[in-house]
């Protein structure tokens, strides 16, 4: 295993349907991430005092609030922080509000709900691979991805 795929990344998944995104912890996890779920905006506050969080998966909609508020509320911890706002499925201005509230992508589920943690995965390796570190500029690279 390569050196730059050794150091321990964490990204953070705030979704309230967890099973979405079931592959991806051992998919993540056998290429150097760490994956934490969790289901709540409350959750994700308590946790964002955590430090060394490497990207945030928000999903637009959370039980007890919407992921683009969750993401306002946290905005200044996360500052320098990759943010992904994932919705269940497309829809242009979930698109347009994504970006203008800065998130570094706006990623749709699948057809059947479900996040692919192949295509993610891709993802999470090319941000690494583009950065010195764990964190990268991948926030400056306005993207909308799907996942097939």
């Amino acid at each position: 295993m390569s050196s730059l795929l050794q150091t321990q990344s964490h990204v953070v998944v705030v979704d309230s349907r967890p099973a979405d995104y079931r592959n991806l912890p051992r998919l993540a996890g056998e290429h150097g991430w760490h994956v934490h779920i969790l289901t709540s905006a409350r959750a994700a506050v308590r946790f964002c005092k955590s430090t060394g969080v490497d990207l945030w998966m928000i999903g637009v909609r959370l039980s007890d609030m919407s992921g683009f508020e969750l993401f306002e509320t946290l905005r200044e911890q996360l500052l320098g922080t990759p943010v992904f706002i994932v919705s269940e499925k497309y829809d242009p201005e979930e698109e347009r509000r994504a970006c203008s509230c800065g998130a570094a992508l706006y990623l749709c589920k699948s057809a059947t709900g479900v996040v692919q943690g192949d295509a993610l995965l891709e993802l999470l390796i090319g941000q690494r691979e583009g950065a010195a570190g764990p964190r990268s500029d991948i926030a400056d690279r306005r993207q909308t991805s799907s996942f097939p």
